[in-house]
Parts: C-alpha cells; sequence; structure tokens
C-alpha cells in the first residue's frame, strides 16, 4: 500500500478578538490560512480544519462565535464537501480527487481519516468485520475499539465494498 508523508500548511497567526471584531486583516489571514489548509491538506475533516486553526488563534478551543464565522467563510471560499459519518470532509473548490494513499506522519483520530483515504488500506487488508477494525486500527497504533470507533469502521466497510 502506498503512504505519504502528511503536509502541512504554513498558518498565519491571528488573534480571535480581532476576528470578533470584524477586522478585515483578521478575516484576510483567516481565508488565507483556510485556503492554505484545505488545498495543502485536503481531504480534511473539520475537526482537522479547527484543531489547526487553533494552532494559528493559539487557543485550546474555538467558540461557536468563532466557528460560525469559520463555517461562513468556508462557504464564501467555495470549498467542496463530502460526508465523513462524524463530520464533513473539505475538498479544493476544484473538486473530490481520487486518493489513493494513505497519509502518515499526523496523529489523527481514526474518524478524521476520510473513507477516501482509508479505503487504500481496507483494500490492502481484505479482512471483514472485528478483524478488520482490529487491523486498522493496530495501523494507526490504536490498541481499544471504542463503540465511536467501531461505529465508524462499520460505515468505512460499507463505503469501501
Amino acid at each position: 500500500m502506498n503512504t505519504k508523508k502528511y503536509c502541512f500548511a504554513v498558518l498565519k497567526k491571528m488573534d480571535l478578538n480581532s476576528l470578533y471584531e470584524g477586522s478585515q486583516a483578521t478575516l484576510k489571514a483567516l481565508d488565507d490560512n483556510l485556503v492554505s489548509i484545505i488545498n495543502t491538506e485536503a481531504p480534511i475533516t473539520m475537526n482537522l480544519v479547527k484543531a489547526r486553526l487553533r494552532e494559528a488563534f493559539n487557543i485550546g478551543k474555538i467558540s461557536q462565535k468563532a466557528l460560525d464565522i469559520i463555517e461562513e467563510e468556508i462557504k464564501k471560499l467555495g470549498f467542496k464537501k463530502t460526508d465523513n459519518f462524524y463530520d464533513t470532509v473539505y475538498w479544493p473548490a476544484s473538486g473530490v480527487f481520487n486518493i489513493d494513499y494513505l497519509r502518515d506522519g499526523y496523529e489523527r483520530q481514526i474518524y478524521d481519516v476520510p473513507f477516501q483515504e482509508m479505503k487504500n488500506l481496507t483494500d490492502t487488508l481484505n479482512l471483514r468485520g472485528e478483524e478488520l477494525y482490529r487491523e486498522i486500527l493496530k495501523n494507526f497504533g490504536f490498541e481499544v475499539l471504542t463503540k465511536k470507533a467501531e461505529d465508524y469502521l462499520k460505515f468505512i466497510e460499507k463505503k469501501c465494498k
């Protein structure tokens, strides 16, 4: 199975209070960061977009007010999106593309790996049910099959048939 290193976008630092105040400079930096994150790191879940933006804002949690602004900017920028069971997956405005590799080098939750990427792993394993789930977890360095992970992996198994 092909693997590639996860590529990270270079982000501009931003101030959360300036975002709340509607600063045009901060909104421009947010747009630049969103374009950089999604074009460089796609396919990427909203959960990971928020994690990357927390780094740029140097905060531990994104408030609902900030999230509303972020989601509005994402809509304006015209990114494509798909559903990934638990989360939205964002793609460049040019659209969804084939991904024939698994990215490594970035610790992600199992449900932050889009099914389009996960399909590459499931195809090589040629397993079903709990055997498949345990092998996927092992590949990502997880030992415990939580209910949330199991539900997501069942979704993956159905999507990858």
